[in-house]
């Protein structure tokens, strides 16, 4: 996304090989935004490295993009503070975890902020930001005014919820899924029928809280009555899931989980996905709500 809006942009990996991947994956989704005129540079340097202080000469924002481990990802910056300046800006792409405690043994922890990208992470317009309590508003602007030249649309967290917003929105509703499927209410495929084809389909132009007030607030208190002690609250994975992982059917990754994936083609879904992804941002720039730029 920064090298189609014509930023030079350098990939740190920690194999060379994983590094070349990454960039010919990056030069790839870079021409599909081309080809689909969701990108104003074709050849803007993209540079990969597995040395790290190679990698971050120059820069004025690093990324970081690695496991979901909140002292790995703290000893990461550790080691990039000793190759960059003051200035030079840190964020995270962590999907929940807190930016302060990341950032706790920081040398300058108020140039820390969260730069949740949501995948496939060119086409999925959102991205989610948060400061620590150390963090200048006026750093959260910057970075804000930078994800929308790139074509994002940043949203901005007043303060830490575990998972942000987006992941606990949608974690709410898979609980909800995994506990209709596991009363056998129905089956996997018309439950997520039910969701693409309902309020689902409604979400592109309308959010939960803009549906709700279109319905009427009176409406959904009445609903939320009599139905919000029956959804499900369980604050543990549920047994229908802890058990699909204890007997290995992980999803995709393994060919079975709540689909059997042998008789599916998880390839051609996502080709289906990215497709549906691609002229939603195109309706959005049609509309002025993205722009690149």
């Amino acid at each position: 996304m920064f090298s189609a809006a014509g930023f030079e942009s350098h990939i740190y990996a920690r194999r060379l090989a994983a590094g070349g991947a990454a960039q010919r994956r990056a030069e790839s989704q870079r021409e599909l935004l081309l080809d689909h005129g969701l990108a104003t540079h074709a050849d803007t340097v993209i540079r990969a490295s597995h040395d790290l202080e190679e990698a971050l000469e120059g820069v004025g924002l690093v990324i970081e993009a690695i496991s979901e481990n909140l002292e790995e990802k703290a000893d990461l910056f550790a080691t990039v503070e000793q190759f960059v300046g003051a200035d030079v800006v840190l964020a995270s792409t962590t999907s929940g975890l807190d930016i302060g405690r990341i950032s706790s043994g920081a040398r300058h922890p108020g140039r820390f902020l969260v730069t949740h990208f949501w995948n496939p992470a060119h086409l999925v317009p959102l991205v989610e930001v948060m400061g620590g309590k150390e963090t200048e508003s006026s750093l959260l602007d910057w970075v804000e005014d930078l994800l929308r030249r790139i074509g994002k649309y940043p949203v901005r967290l007043n303060r830490y919820a575990p998972g942000f917003i987006g992941a606990r929105l949608q974690q709410a509703v898979v609980r909800e899924a995994i506990a209709l499927l596991q009363a056998g209410v129905a089956s996997a495929e018309d439950i997520d029928a039910a969701t693409r084809l309902s309020f689902g389909a409604r979400f592109p132009v309308l959010g939960p809280l803009e549906t709700t007030d279109v319905g009427g607030l009176d409406v959904i208190a009445a609903i939320h009555a009599y139905l919000l002690a029956d959804l499900d609250c369980s604050t543990q994975p549920q047994t229908l899931l802890r058990e699909l992982v204890a007997s290995g059917d992980l999803g995709v990754k393994t060919g079975r989980g709540f689909y059997d994936w042998s008789k599916r083609d998880p390839v051609e879904l996502t080709e289906r996905r990215d497709e549906e992804l691609i002229r939603r941002v195109k309706s959005l720039h049609q509309t002025g709500e993205l722009s690149l730029g």
